[in-house]
């Protein structure tokens, strides 16, 4: 009876990898990586192992609907790195789609904007044009360093994804551009 009842989106999301090709499993529930994005008015799905690429794993985040609102999901794409990032360098920027029409229009571009402590990287991003569609096409992005029992960044995504091949090609490409700046740290 639970099984039929429970939120499915984390397998949906590794069978939908799988069939793009990108090498996906779930992995056993109560990893310390479930954290990750996880505040208290939220609740882990659990988390997708990747089998290559930069980006290692998936942590699925859930908050359920209540009497005024509907539920709503978050994609957290971690991407992990050796090298100890200083909390007190952090770097936290996001998309902000521009739209023909406010509120009701097309989105025509994306900016990168936030606190990326003077290296260029929402620039970087930007000036980038498959990162753009990217975020033209699947929504709201936000890239932030994570610093503390999981060393590295993370790609959030404000909802339910079922990613195209050229669109992982793009996430894997934001990843390696911020892991590529680590080093300016």
């Amino acid at each position: 009876m639970r099984e039929k009842i429970r939120d499915k989106t984390r397998d949906e999301l590794a069978d939908h990898l799988n069939s793009i090709g990108v090498e996906a499993s779930l992995s056993e529930r109560k990893r310390p990586e479930e954290a990750i994005g996880n505040k208290w008015w939220r609740r882990s799905l659990g988390v997708i192992d990747i089998a290559t690429g930069p980006i290692s794993f998936i942590n699925v985040v859930k908050k359920d609907r209540s009497k005024d609102s509907p539920p709503k999901w978050w994609i957290f794409l971690c991407v992990p790195h050796d090298k100890e990032l200083p909390e007190s360098r952090s770097v936290n920027i996001r998309t902000k789609r521009r739209k023909s029409f406010p509120i009701f229009g097309s989105v025509v571009g994306v900016d990168w904007k936030g606190q990326d402590r003077g290296h260029g990287l929402a620039k970087k991003l930007s000036d980038d044009q498959r990162t753009d569609n990217l975020a033209a096409d699947i929504g709201n992005i936000r890239l932030q360093t994570l610093h503390d029992d999981f060393s590295g960044w993370s790609i959030e995504i404000d909802r339910k994804i079922n990613p195209t091949r050229e669109q992982w090609d793009s996430l894997e490409r934001i990843a390696l551009i911020a892991k590529d700046s680590i080093p300016y740290f």
